[in-house]
């Protein structure tokens, strides 16, 4: 997305539900249309069309309007507008979800949006940076509604109860009664037709035939595996290694008596897999390790040679590898001689300077200091505009009465003279009238860049205090929305 305003054309998307219309609050299409063309005039961007849909909830995007919109923008094509500005969130939508999505979808198409209520405007640098946070809330809202599934999961085996989701190949559910509050109560019983038959994996392998080789026995007699096709050597080892078919539950890494019943005996679970353990001749399973992941990848500059920072690695004597940030120009020799820098070193020295911010809203605020002086500058040459224009609009609206009360006091007559000046001073108070929202209007736009420090501050305190819960692509992007750029100086 660019920062230039000039010539950007905004849809202007409305919703009034039946229950808006009944409560009478203001959110009247025409009502919301005003504030946005306001909003867009204040902001020198030009109205596209204006998207309506009357009498359709929130609740989902199940609306012809917004779905018109959104097949647009899903086409691939070139768009017939650059942005869509609502008056408030949940005219574009009441849905948590909806809404994330809806703002990966337009930062994906570069489609910028503005909501006049909230303040919020994804076509100014700040405001990137605060709908980045958004976007950022989302996916910790997400891992912390795992983690309360987790913890769910976690008291089940506590008590020896399946966890849910697909039960071990060789077991089933069993109905125990009827149905109590909608919900079908069951237990988890083996399955007869394959069980027994399953107990030749852990035979197997406590006589020290490889996984490969128990995998082509179940094949030679024909027994079908979970899938219904053909045994594969990591699906077998997967089965012998759950504690389940002992009678254990195992969740989150803790292990606990389950209440179903055993397929196979402990001593002879035990005894496999203590061969398979010892990774003898046909039993090596080595797992691939995870790829670093470059926290600050295309954000560093070289502070000598201007030239981007590219993410490298390299090999060490025991086949280790090492994650770096070299600047561009010197990993192809065009003379620049900066050194390289240790990735995961330089990730943490990012993290720790927000985990004191975290603490200190002052360094927040420097941080974005250019952007909030301008754009108090403006908040505050707004704010004098409409005190001015307010006295001239008091002014105007006392003459217009005065003159009335004049007319109809019969101290001078309705006649040429007196309709004439009447029609003035209407056509003036109209003109100030809108003077005055286009001026309140500016202010609004102002004040979302001057508030920003605060709301990055305090969004900024709730993430870091789950930041090493996060996982390393949600980190990422926390650095991608906040970083413009990292200039390594020498």
């Amino acid at each position: 997305m660019t920062d230039h305003k000039k010539n950007k054309r905004f849809i202007i998307y409305v919703r009034c539900s039946t229950d808006d219309q009944s409560r009478g609050d203001y959110t009247t299409l025409d009502a919301q249309a005003h504030h946005c063309k306001n909003m867009l005039e204040a902001l020198d961007y030009e109205t596209a069309r204006i998207v309506k849909d009357d009498g359709f909830s929130g609740k989902d995007l199940k609306r012809p309007g917004i779905q018109g919109v959104l097949k647009e923008i899903g086409n691939g094509k070139t768009h017939t507008f650059d942005g869509i500005i609502f008056f408030r969130l949940d005219r574009l939508t009441r849905n948590p979800r909806d809404l994330y999505a809806l703002i990966d979808l337009f930062k994906e198409n570069d489609i910028d949006f503005i909501s006049v209520k909230e303040n919020m405007d994804s076509s100014s640098a700040l405001g990137r940076v605060v709908i980045g946070i958004i976007g950022l809330l989302s996916a910790f809202e997400r891992e912390l509604t795992g983690e309360r599934v987790k913890a769910s999961s976690i008291a089940r085996a506590r008590q020896g109860m399946w966890t849910g989701g697909t039960l071990p190949y060789g077991y089933k559910l069993q109905d125990t009664g009827p149905m109590v509050d909608g919900r079908q109560p069951h237990k988890v019983v083996i399955d007869a037709a394959i069980a027994q038959k399953l107990k030749l994996i852990w035979q197997m392998a406590a006589e020290n035939k490889s996984i490969r080789t128990i995998a082509r026995e179940l094949e030679k007699r024909e027994i079908k595996g979970p899938t219904g096709k053909s045994w594969r050597a990591q699906t077998v080892l997967n089965i012998l290694r759950n504690p389940f078919y002992k009678g254990e539950m195992r969740w989150a890494g803790e292990t606990h008596k389950g209440k179903h019943e055993q397929l196979i005996d402990a001593a002879i679970w035990e005894k496999a897999n203590r061969v398979v353990s010892a990774n003898l001749p046909g039993h090596r399973f080595i797992a691939k390790p995870k790829e670093y992941i470059f926290l600050l990848e295309g954000l560093l500059s070289c502070g000598q040679c201007g030239s981007r920072m590219i993410t490298k690695f390299s090999l060490g004597e025991s086949k280790k590898k090492f994650h770096y940030y070299i600047c561009g120009r010197r990993n192809q020799g065009l003379g620049c001689d900066s050194m390289p820098l240790s990735a995961p070193n330089f990730d943490q020295a990012v993290i720790s300077f927000f985990r004191n911010s975290s603490k200190d809203q002052r360094l927040i605020v420097k941080a974005v200091e250019n952007a909030l002086l301008e754009a108090r500058s403006r908040l505050n040459f707004a704010g004098k505009n409409i005190v001015k224009v307010e006295k001239q609009l008091k002014t105007a609206r006392e003459a217009a009465e005065k003159l009335i009360d004049l007319a109809l006091n019969g101290t001078i007559s309705k006649g040429t003279t007196y309709k004439a000046r009447l029609e003035a001073l209407e056509a003036e108070t109209c003109k100030l009238e809108n003077q005055l929202a286009k001026l309140q209007a500016q202010k609004t736009a102002a004040e979302m860049s001057a508030d920003s420090a605060k709301f990055i501050h305090s969004n900024i305190v709730f993430i870091m205090g789950r930041f090493d819960k996060a996982d390393p692509a949600t980190q990422k992007a926390f650095f991608q929305a906040l970083i413009k750029e990292i200039i390594r100086v020498h």
